[in-house]
């Protein structure tokens, strides 16, 4: 347990139901899980429903991950400020007229109006739940971590399965599932949680929140779109915009006498591996939802409901992942070691994929699924622990905002690049197909749009290049899917070597230097680098 933890002040002390209290927390966290997955499945058939143009699907597909985007830091040092458990609270209350909202919607301005409310919802729940577990078990945050998590992955499984059946019926039904986890988190936590908030009543900053606000809309938004190329205005205006603002941030938070996150605080070895070993998860996350599902529809043929039970084992496996990271932290394994640990795991499963071609039997992508699975969940449980006891008391509810938000840029990045390599890939190596047939280039025009899910011109039936045709792009797909993922394996083995920078060669040097964690002068202080909550 850090210094910082073991000061944590509440106005009700700690909490006296503690396991109840994780529990609530639990639900408040899982809304966001949840909420992803059912409105994914519910998006086609409201956008068919109201009326909404390509250009609106688009933008109600994403507004809720950008309302969280805009607003995850805002709602972070309001609940440092007022109240995090009161603040929580008015995010349950906002999930439930979000979904409410939605679920009627008569028109598209209605549904999108909605999805904003959900999003600002998402934002609370998501990082206060979180922050709050050092206010409800400050001498054990490793335990109440892998056990917030644990629950987390394990209720978003029935949630999505009962949600998935409702849409079946309307998709209205499908946006009240989160409500009611809002109407059962918001009783929960009413109940069993404590109120929490800082001693110092920072003043508000405004121009920092404003500036991080527009820096993550406009990278998530731009690097959204990128997926078919990076020179579009759709793509470079926002996020050229997004990166200026984020330098502004930057600049502004350090010369800023109360800054919305001290950016400082990242020099701490701690904050900065686990900063690393959430970009890498999220980024794997990203590729191996979206193009391992991909290459099972494309070249394996599976229907959505076997790409579904197809995934399960590496949902299964977070779940082993999260809760053996509370087992291990109990026995005093560190978490500098975890995380370096799981951080090579998903290297390790991402290099599985890049193994796996058009003939491959299941297991291979099952052991990948697997080993990542737990693999990430190790390295978020045991990160989490110094997002969640290393800041100041006054500041656990911004830098554990800080998390998902750089989590969600993270797996836009991972989605966006990923896709870029691949259909870059794939279209590369589907021209060769086309060089070597010796196809026109109207034919090659009309292949393509086979090949994209169209029908096939008349003459392919009739014409004997067409088995190596399609085979030849089967073959363009697989080797461009193998590229992708074996690209990402290496970059997942250099955010590891950072990350293990941070976490063990650095301290280590310090410690030989005589100096502090944070690399000023003075007397090493072993607990203050060692894992919170251990």
């Amino acid at each position: 347990m850090t210094k910082n933890a073991a000061a944590e002040p509440t106005a009700d002390g700690v909490a006296r139901r503690p396991g109840a209290a994780i529990f609530a927390l639990t639900m408040a966290g899982v809304a966001q899980a949840a909420d992803v997955s059912l409105h994914n499945t519910a998006i086609a058939s409201a956008a068919s429903d109201l009326g909404m143009s390509p250009s609106e699907r688009a933008f109600a597909a994403s507004v809720a991950t950008l309302a969280m985007a805009a607003s995850i830091l805002a709602i972070g040092n309001l609940g440092d400020r007022i109240g995090r458990r009161l603040v929580l609270l008015w995010a349950c209350g906002a999930l439930l007229v979000g979904g409410l909202v939605t679920a009627v919607a008569p028109s598209a301005e209605v549904y999108i109006g909605g999805r904003v409310l959900t999003g600002f919802g998402l934002a609370g729940t998501l990082c206060l739940s979180m922050a709050l577990i050092r206010t409800v078990a400050p001498d054990r945050v490793g335990k109440a971590l892998s056990l917030f998590f644990t629950g987390q992955v394990a209720f978003t499984i029935p949630l999505t399965i009962l949600g998935g059946w409702l849409i079946g019926g309307s998709w209205r039904y499908g946006y009240l599932v989160v409500p009611v986890v809002g109407i059962i988190a918001f009783v929960l936590n009413k109940r069993f949680v404590p109120r929490s908030k800082a001693v110092h009543a920072r003043s508000t900053d405004g121009v920092g929140l404003s500036l991080i606000a527009v820096a993550l809309v406009g990278i998530i938004w731009g690097v959204s779109d990128a997926s078919g190329g990076w020179t579009s205005a759709r793509v470079l205006v926002p996020l050229l915009i997004g990166v200026a603002a984020l330098v502004a941030f930057l600049w502004w938070e350090t010369h800023h006498d109360e800054p919305a996150l001290p950016v400082k605080l990242f020099k701490d070895p701690d904050l900065a591996g686990a900063l690393t070993a959430d970009v890498s998860f999220n980024m794997w996350q990203a590729v191996m939802v979206l193009q391992l599902s991909l290459l099972w529809q494309y070249v394996y043929s599976y229907d959505a409901l076997q790409v579904t039970v197809g995934q399960l084992p590496a949902t299964i496996a977070m779940v082993l992942g999260a809760f053996a990271a509370g087992r291990l932290a109990t026995r005093g394994q560190s978490a500098q070691s975890m995380v370096l640990v799981g951080l090579a795991g998903v290297a390790i499963a991402m290099g599985v994929f890049a193994l796996a071609g058009g003939s491959s039997p299941y297991w291979v992508f099952g052991l990948g699924l697997v080993v990542g699975g737990f693999s990430r969940m190790l390295t978020e449980t045991a990160a989490g622990e110094f997002f969640v006891g290393k800041p100041p008391a006054d500041l656990v509810g911004a830098t554990v905002a800080s998390k998902p938000a750089i989590g969600q840029a993270s797996f836009a990045l991972g989605l966006a690049l990923s896709s870029s390599l691949l259909y870059g890939g794939f279209g590369n190596g589907l021209q060769d197909v086309y060089d070597e047939v010796g196809l026109t280039p109207v034919q090659q025009t009309q292949i393509s749009g086979y090949v994209a899910g169209g029908e096939a011109p008349g003459w392919v039936a009739d014409s004997p290049q067409a088995d190596e045709i399609v085979q030849g792009a089967t073959d363009a797909y697989v080797t461009a899917y193998q590229t992708t993922t074996g690209v990402f394996a290496v970059v997942f083995v250099l955010l590891f070597l950072v990350a293990a920078w941070f976490l063990a060669i650095l301290p280590r040097r310090r410690a030989r230097a005589g100096l502090a964690p944070d690399g000023s002068a003075g007397p090493t202080d072993s607990s203050a680098s060692g894992a919170a909550g251990a």
